[in-house]
């Protein structure tokens, strides 16, 4: 929980909304004017890339085994005038309704499949007992995205993916 908010108060207090981020080799990585801003040790965690294909608006920093943190920008993480909409964590899972953190009640609310997308849309969701990550996203502001309102905080609208039981 520390990192969460360790997170969100860097994003705040550092101007990050706007900053441009740009790619090397595939992996996104922060530019140096971001990194300058939410400061070096910061900007080099957000690294770790648990998607194929990656989600190319999103930097991902692995916080435990089986966890990780986000932030979703607006854009291709590489595009100048890009925003951060999301801060967010990931639990790795299985697409089981079994398997989903708190049945979707504290916010993880979309599965996104690990594995090389095979069919389903950018991997969300996937085949009952696929492995991934349930992944909570936390709203920075109010706005619009893919026809859904957002206000501050846990998003529990975002693009929910049911799981089938497993059992």
């Amino acid at each position: 929980m520390k990192i969460k908010v360790f997170v969100a108060a860097v994003l705040l207090a550092s101007g990050l909304m706007g900053q441009g981020i740009s790619e090397a080799g595939g992996t996104p990585k922060a530019s140096d004017q971001t990194l300058h801003s939410i400061g070096e040790k910061v900007g080099h965690a957000f690294k770790f890339e648990p998607f194929d294909p990656p989600m190319k608006n999103h930097l991902w920093m692995k916080t435990d085994e089986g966890k990780a943190s986000f932030f979703h920008f607006a854009k291709v993480v590489s595009e100048s005038g890009n925003k951060v909409l999301f801060i967010g964590d990931a639990i790795k899972g299985t697409f089981c309704a079994e398997n989903q953190p708190e049945m979707g009640k504290t916010g993880y609310v979309h599965f996104h499949s690990a594995m090389k997308a095979d069919g389903h849309k950018h991997g969300h969701g996937g085949k009952a007992g696929q492995e991934g990550y349930w992944l909570r996203h936390i709203a920075l502001g109010e706005f619009e995205m893919m026809g859904i309102h957002f206000t501050p905080g846990i998003a529990h609208n975002f693009k929910a993916t049911p799981a089938p039981s497993c059992k």
